[in-house]
């Protein structure tokens, strides 16, 4: 659970892996934070695929504001992260060196290739030293993480349950049928439409005479569920066509519409089984309250260190 928080509380893995094409910059620093220092390249590396979005939605001076305002965001969680690095060493947080390896290696395989890696690693002019460096920050800030907030996160049952009587909508379940169908396209090769009305028609008729409806959409037809005997699954109201919708919704467990014409050619569906609208019962869904009440708690206790680090921290902006 808390490798699931920590993917939304703390800084997002070295923004390398998409930067792929930020020219080099002047290298210059614009923040100290204690004896860390932030750079004018580390901003310009995480803004520029947030920049290769922005220019295609906003153009002029909207896009300036927009690129200064997340430039500051930026700014702000690099402060951040500079904070929790400080006092990681200082309170000499160590890391392995195997582990500063397997995210290497992540990212060459992500990459496909070591000369891919290479590639990536001259246009954002680093080195491999200059990464592994960035990698083992990373890793000590969320190794002092884990110990200063991860570790000291509780949730009572208490806590599960009176969130869950308190947001009992949150945790309905909508009426489902479970469908089949069986789906015919007319095929100029087949005699087009009336070919194709021909078949279904036939295909109707013997299943009304007992023929197994899986069977015949696995012989038949033209669905993309053809071969799990036309399984469409569980669906649920504004999943389907509505002309398709209205009926089948209606139908009882182990009923079949009629013949259904739509855009795409004739359809019989079938339902195997239907599920009333209903409230969750807590324990299906305890594990997600835990989950949502963890990252909660662990959003609040991290902001609140991070401030705590902050007033006694010197930080200086270039």
């Amino acid at each position: 659970m808390k490798k699931i928080v920590f993917a939304a509380v703390i800084i997002t893995v070295l923004a390398v892996i998409t930067a792929l094409s930020v020219a080099a910059v002047v290298d210059k620093i614009v923040v100290v934070v204690n004896n860390e220092i932030i750079t004018q390249r580390e901003v310009d590396i995480m803004l520029a695929p947030i920049y290769g979005q922005y220019r295609n939605m906003y153009k002029g001076e909207e896009l300036i504001r927009m690129l200064e305002e997340v430039r500051e965001k930026i700014l702000k969680q690099l402060i951040e992260d500079r904070l929790i690095f400080s006092e990681a060493k200082k309170l000499n947080i160590t890391v392995e060196e195997k582990d500063v390896d397997a995210k290497v290696d992540e990212i060459r395989n992500k990459m496909g290739s070591e000369r891919e890696l290479e590639n990536m690693l001259n246009e954002q002019n680093l080195t491999l030293n200059e990464l592994r460096a960035r990698y083992k920050e990373k890793i000590m800030i969320r190794k002092l993480i884990d110990q200063k907030v991860g570790a000291k996160i509780i949730i009572t049952p208490l806590e599960v349950k009176n969130y869950y009587n308190n947001n009992k909508d949150n945790f309905m379940q909508p009426e489902e049928i479970k469908l089949r169908t069986i789906l015919i396209k007319p095929k100029k090769e087949q005699g087009g439409e009336t070919g194709a009305l021909q078949l279904i028609r036939d295909l109707m008729k013997r299943l009304k005479e007992g023929c197994g409806f899986e069977g015949l959409a696995k012989e038949y037809s033209d669905d993309p569920a053809a071969a799990e005997g036309g399984l469409m699954g569980y669906v649920k109201k504004g999943d389907l066509m509505p002309q398709i919708e209205n009926i089948v919704f209606n139908l009882k467990e182990g009923e079949m519409t009629g013949i259904i014409q739509s855009p795409l050619g004739y359809h019989v569906f079938k339902v195997d089984e239907k599920r009333i609208r209903r409230a969750k019962e807590l324990a299906e869904v305890r594990q997600d309250i835990e989950e949502f009440l963890y990252r909660e708690k662990a959003s609040q206790r991290l902001k609140g260190w991070i401030d705590s680090l902050a007033k006694s921290a010197y930080i200086e902006f270039k």
